[in-house]
C-alpha cells in the first residue's frame, strides 16, 4: 500500500506541477497582451511666403526693321540691344529694363521660383511672343530662421520683329510664381 500511496502521491504531484506551469504561461501571456511605447510630436512654424513685383519688363520703343527680322532683347540685368535686321531702339525709351520680383518670407529657407519659358505681349488683335530668361530657379532666402529673408528674381526677355510686325502699344502678364522646396 505504501507504494500505491507514492505513487498516487507523484501523480498528484505531478498534476499540480502541470497545473501550476499552465497557470505560469497563462499569466506571462496575459501580462504579453497589452504594451505602450511613445512618440514625440514635433512642428516647425515659419512666416508665408510672398512676391512682389518691383520692376516690369520693358523694352522700349521700338523702330522696325525694313530688310530682315531682328530680335529685341533686354536681358535680366536690364541691358537692352537688338541683333539682326536694322531696328532701333528710339533715343527717348523709357521704362526699359528687366522685370524684378522680390521674394519674401522664413530666413535662410529654400524656394523654388517658376517663371515661364514665354508669355504673350498684345496690341489689338495682334501679338508678340516674348521668350525669357531669369536669374535663377531656385535659392535660400537671405537670413536665418526666426527672421525674415528676401531673394531677387531678375527677368528679362526678347522676341522677334519683322517687317510686317503691325505697329501698336505692345503689352502682357507676366506671371511668375515661388513656393517653399
Amino acid at each position: 500500500m505504501e507504494q500505491e500511496t507514492m505513487k498516487t502521491a507523484l501523480k498528484v504531484a505531478a498534476g499540480l506541477g502541470a497545473v501550476s506551469a499552465l497557470t505560469g504561461l497563462a499569466s506571462t501571456a496575459y501580462a504579453q497582451n497589452s504594451a505602450t511605447a511613445t512618440a514625440t510630436g514635433s512642428a516647425t512654424i515659419i512666416q508665408p511666403i510672398s512676391i512682389t513685383k518691383t520692376a516690369d519688363l520693358g523694352f522700349g520703343t521700338v523702330v522696325k526693321p525694313t530688310d530682315a527680322t531682328a530680335t529685341v532683347t533686354v536681358t535680366n540685368a536690364g541691358a537692352r540691344s537688338i541683333s539682326g535686321g536694322n531696328a532701333v531702339f528710339t533715343a527717348t525709351s523709357t521704362g526699359v529694363g528687366a522685370a524684378s520680383f522680390t521674394v519674401q518670407g522664413e530666413g535662410h529657407q529654400a524656394i523654388s521660383v517658376t517663371v515661364p519659358a514665354n508669355f504673350t505681349m498684345s496690341a489689338g488683335t495682334n501679338s508678340l511672343v516674348v521668350t525669357t530668361t531669369n536669374t535663377g530657379a531656385s535659392g535660400n532666402l537671405s537670413g536665418s530662421i526666426g527672421n525674415q529673408g528676401s531673394f531677387i528674381v531678375g527677368v528679362g526677355g526678347s522676341f522677334p520683329l519683322q517687317t510686317n510686325t503691325p505697329s501698336g502699344a505692345y503689352s502682357g502678364n507676366l506671371i511668375v510664381s515661388v513656393a517653399y522646396n
